[in-house]
């Protein structure tokens, strides 16, 4: 009975210790762990379901790295030489957000988005990485956080990007954008795997494409649908809000296509990277039996504490 009692407090003090170490850690976004995307291999229409889940989870940390990864980003490809939007006057404006090309340097300008775009892509794909492999092992983290690691691995990250498109870019020229789809197959998880499992440039695309290996049907219906989805979900955030605007409130056409542009980006990209990270948990699921690792390490985790305890 006296050994059972000593035991008792000496699992108190091991937890009343782990609760000081909570309380001592730095605030910051720690889901519950049901609030998170469960391991498993995901259905491909299933990784929409849990993208969201994934953005429910911590919303205002996700969409809040999202727009201080973003806002800069346009507002760097906006002041470019030769774009006209550094100059054009508020009606002037509606032709390159609407997508009209006839403008001098609106072609210009139109490229520096989307690449701006892609890039604030790729970089909250790898903070998302990191966000939810910290969650995933219990360990809270500040948007602040996030963003410094960002940008402390900003040249990897950039890098990576270069790496990835160029690689996609080269072959869609040399196939008529079929070796292209095959790229992003193989290298839909390298932002994540970045971000989670702090890996460079080289390392994370070997590691996406090891792991797409496994199931490269499943990967390719992921990333099609992903893709279409995105474009859909633009459409509609951009198309109906910006045409009510101008119609029943008389709100100035360029003003709502460049403010509904901007949410839809910061809406569109939040999904798309929560999709990849997604993705990256099912295929290491579906590779690796991660699942059981995670099980295995929770269903232990109280004797290691009872064993540090009494070192």
């Amino acid at each position: 009975m006296e050994a059972f009692e000593a035991n008792r407090r000496g699992d108190s003090a091991v937890d009343d210790e782990a609760s000081r170490q909570v309380r001592s850690r730095p605030v910051g976004a720690l889901p519950e762990v049901e609030a998170l995307p469960p391991l498993s291999s995901y259905r491909a229409l299933g990784v929409f379901d849990e993208a969201i889940r994934f953005l429910r989870a911590a919303p205002s940390t996700l969409l809040g790295v999202t727009v201080a990864v973003l806002l800069p980003l346009r507002l760097l490809a906006t002041a470019l030489p030769g774009s006209p939007l550094r100059d054009a006057r508020p009606d002037q404006l509606l032709d390159i957000f609407v997508g009209n090309l006839s403008s001098p340097g609106a072609v210009t300008a139109a490229f520096a988005v989307v690449a701006a775009d892609s890039l604030a892509l790729f970089t909250v794909a790898t903070v998302y990485g990191e966000a939810i492999a910290s969650w995933y092992s219990r360990q809270p983290v500040t948007t602040a956080d996030l963003l410094l690691g960002s940008i402390k691995r900003s040249p990897s990250i950039l890098l990576a990007w270069v790496l990835v498109h160029v690689i996609e870019i080269l072959g869609a020229l040399a196939s008529f954008g079929f070796l292209a789809v095959l790229a992003a197959v193989f290298l839909v998880a390298t932002a994540p795997v970045m971000g989670a499992e702090a890996a460079g440039p080289i390392a994370s695309m070997r590691r996406s494409s090891f792991l797409a290996q496994s199931a490269l049907g499943h990967t390719f219906f992921v990333v099609v649908t992903v893709g279409l989805g995105s474009l859909l979900m633009r459409v509609m955030i951009e198309g109906a809000p910006s045409l009510l605007g101008f119609e029943v409130f008389q709100v100035p056409l360029w003003l709502l296509a460049g403010v509904m542009d901007f949410v839809a980006s910061v809406v569109v990209i939040s999904f798309v990277a929560a999709s990849s990270c997604v993705a990256y948990i099912g295929l290491r699921v579906r590779r690796e039996g991660i699942d059981l690792e995670m099980q295995a390490a929770r269903a232990f985790a109280p004797r290691a504490r009872r064993q540090r305890g009494h070192r």
